[in-house]
């Protein structure tokens, strides 16, 4: 008996598991953003009420971009040295979704969809 319940449990924990991977919100643009960036950092912002990512290489002045949910760049943030565009400093709620092990930063790697 105490095996069935055992079973039961890792099979829900698995069938839990797949769902949550299924209800990534734009699962399709993430991908691309991580295969663009999986040696950076990707989050989430809003701007304007939309939901945005915001995503850099791991390297020092390489700048950033900001993209919609459907992976097109409407921002570029180059502070070293390129261009800024206002979007960079309009966004709001940024959350760290991706991030690289041994980062220039100095932060902790997240992976919080496991790509």
């Amino acid at each position: 008996m105490k095996y069935l319940i055992g079973a039961a449990i890792m099979l829900s924990a698995l069938v839990m598991a797949s769902c949550e991977e299924d209800n990534i919100r734009n699962k399709d643009t993430l991908k691309r953003l991580y295969k663009t960036y999986k040696n950076g950092t990707i989050s989430e912002c809003t701007y304007e009420g939309q939901l945005v990512y915001s995503a850099g290489y791991n390297a020092y002045d390489a700048g950033g971009s900001i993209y919609n949910e459907r992976g097109s760049v409407i921002g570029s943030c180059n502070f070293g040295w390129g261009s800024v565009d206002s979007i960079c400093s309009e966004l709001q709620h940024c959350k760290v979704i991706y991030r690289v092990a041994n980062n220039i930063w100095g932060q902790p790697a997240v992976n919080k969809y496991g790509f």
